[in-house]
């Protein structure tokens, strides 16, 4: 069988058979050296392919032994190109995960909620759906980084968060846009249950103390309520419960 190529072969053979059998093989997989598993299942389906091209009674036993060969170094070959494909693809996911949440809290940060917000804004305006979205501001933040210090701040923040996600469902979403600023998405929801589940959010965060160092730090917040619909626009909604936010924020101010 002098026709037949030997197996193992390695690259330099497999670019030497595309030379001269005119092979449809890309080159330019073989010239990156992080392809070494793609170089090897080239190498053994080459080696395959001019050996089973030939009528099977023409394949000497020696021959046909090192198609066995070559089939299993196949198989393994490509196994071990989808396992490392899928640890790619795991590797993607965590770090499209990592930029998208507020590494302090857990929830997602600025960037992610606006991703998610054009998502779920995009399946209202399909399905018809309805929700409201809630804007938290705390009050006083600064004055508890400043007797306190910045642990006891992140405490605080950390507990908030903590507080919106205990009472949300898990399809709505939660997001700390920066600062002390946080955003609640009330998802497939009617206005009138998502105004009153923003109200009781809205309690729950008032009464609540946080305890560092033997001291009982008081929670208080500023919250902004607006519904949305179909066709609803994101920076226009999220800016809209800002605005009702900070009118929320004057009245407490000048509130006795």
């Amino acid at each position: 069988m002098n026709n037949i190529l030997s197996f193992p072969m390695n690259a330099w053979d497999l670019k030497k058979v595309k030379t001269d059998s005119q092979t449809s093989f890309d080159t330019e997989l073989l010239s990156d050296d992080s392809t070494e598993q793609k170089v090897n299942l080239l190498t053994t389906l080459s080696f395959l392919r001019d050996c089973l091209g030939n009528e099977p009674q023409s394949l000497d036993a020696k021959t046909l032994q090192s198609c066995l060969s070559a089939t299993r170094v196949a198989f393994d070959t490509a196994m071990s190109m989808e396992r490392t494909i899928l640890r790619q693809s795991l590797h993607i996911e965590d770090m499209a995960r990592i930029a998208c949440t507020d590494q302090l809290t857990g929830v997602y940060n600025r960037r992610g909620f606006e991703q998610e917000s054009q998502r779920v804004l995009s399946a209202a305006t399909r399905y018809g759906e309805t929700g409201v979205l809630i804007y938290v501001d705390l009050d006083g933040f600064k004055p508890i980084n400043d007797t306190y210090g910045h642990a006891a701040g992140d405490e605080m923040l950390i507990e908030v968060a903590r507080l919106l996600n205990e009472h949300v469902r898990p399809h709505d979403m939660v997001a700390r846009l920066g600062g002390d600023e946080f955003a609640v998405l009330l998802t497939r929801t009617s206005w009138e249950d998502g105004l009153n589940r923003a109200e009781r959010i809205k309690q729950i965060l008032n009464t609540h103390y946080v305890n560092w160092n033997g001291k009982h730090i008081a929670m208080r917040a500023s919250l902004g309520f607006q519904c949305y619909g179909a066709n609803a626009d994101a920076d226009t909604l999220l800016h809209a419960a800002d605005s009702a936010m900070y009118q929320a924020k004057r009245l407490r101010n000048e509130t006795p």
